[in-house]
C-alpha cells in the first residue's frame, strides 16, 4: 500500500470530542498534518452520512490539511458484544472510510483481560477484519490497550499466515500499527522499550502515534533514538490530543 505523509514533520491532530464540521476544520487548520476522527454522532464523520455528504467532509477536511486522514472505529475488538456484531460494526467503519477516502482505521484492542476472548478467537477476528480492509483499500491500524507486544504479536501471526497463503489480503502491510502512548505507560512499559519494538514495526510499514499531546511527544523526538528521522520519513505519523 502507498505510503502518505513522507517529509511531514509536524505532528497532527486527533478529533475525537462532539464537535460539528467547521470546528474540526479550524483545528485541522491550525495543526495541518495526520487527522484522526473517531466515528459517530454528533461528529465530523458518521455513518448517518450520505454518499454525497461524505464526500464534501472529506474535501473540506484536505483542504484544511488534513493528510492523511484516518477514522478511529467505534468499537474495539474486545467490545463486550458478540463477535458478529464487532465485525459488522468494523466493516461499516471500513465502508465509511473508502466514502470518504480515509486511508487507515484505527481499530483498538480494547483490553483482552476483560472481555475474555481467547488469544485464539482474538486472532480469528482481527484476520477477518484485515481481509475485509484489504477488500476496501484500507488499511487496518491495531492499537495497543497495554503493553506494545500484544499488537505485535497479532501482526506476526498475520504475517506468517500471509506467507503460508492462507490470509486473503493483497499485502501484508494491509495491517500495522497504532502506538498509544498513554496506554503502554498506564501498563508500566517504559517509552524506550515500547520504542523498541514500534520501531522494528515502522520498518515494516507506516505507524500512526497517538495518545499524547504536544509535550510528550517533544519529549519523544528528545529521547528516542530515530524517532524523529522515522517522523520525517512518514514511517511515524503522530496524532496528538490537543
Amino acid at each position: 500500500m502507498q505510503e502518505t505523509g513522507v517529509g511531514r514533520q509536524g505532528p497532527g491532530t486527533v478529533l475525537d470530542t462532539p464537535q460539528d464540521l467547521a470546528a474540526a476544520v479550524e483545528v485541522v487548520r491550525a495543526h495541518p498534518g495526520p487527522v484522526e476522527v473517531t466515528i459517530g454522532a454528533n461528529r465530523p464523520v458518521g455513518s448517518h452520512m450520505g454518499s454525497v455528504v461524505r464526500r464534501q467532509v472529506a474535501q473540506q477536511l484536505r483542504e484544511a490539511g488534513a493528510a492523511p486522514l484516518l477514522l478511529r472505529a467505534p468499537v474495539a475488538v474486545d467490545e463486550d458484544i458478540p463477535d458478529e456484531g464487532v465485525i459488522a460494526a468494523v466493516d461499516d467503519a471500513l465502508g465509511l472510510c473508502r466514502g470518504v477516502g480515509a486511508e487507515m482505521l484505527v481499530l483498538a484492542l480494547g483490553g483482552v483481560s476483560h472481555r475474555g476472548r481467547q488469544r485464539q478467537r482474538l486472532y480469528s477476528m482481527l484476520a477477518a477484519l484485515a481481509e475485509a480492509a484489504s477488500d476496501h483499500g484500507v488499511r487496518l491500524m491495531v492499537q495497543n490497550s497495554s503493553v506494545v507486544e500484544e499488537v505485535l504479536m497479532l501482526l506476526a501471526l498475520l504475517d506468517r499466515e500471509h506467507q503460508q497463503g492462507t490470509l486473503d489480503v493483497t499485502s501484508p502491510h494491509v495491517t500495522s500499527m497504532a502506538w498509544d502512548v498513554s496506554r503502554s505507560r498506564a501498563a508500566g512499559q517504559p517509552d524506550d522499550d515500547a520504542w523498541h519494538h514500534v520501531r522494528r514495526v515502522a520498518d515494516r510499514a507506516q505507524v500512526v502515534v497517538r495518545g499524547l499531546d504536544e509535550r510528550d511527544e517533544e519529549v519523544l523526538r528528545r529521547s528516542l533514538p530515530g524517532y524523529r528521522e522515522q517522523c520525517l520519513r512518514g514511517r511515524i505519523l503522530p496524532v496528538l490530543t490537543r
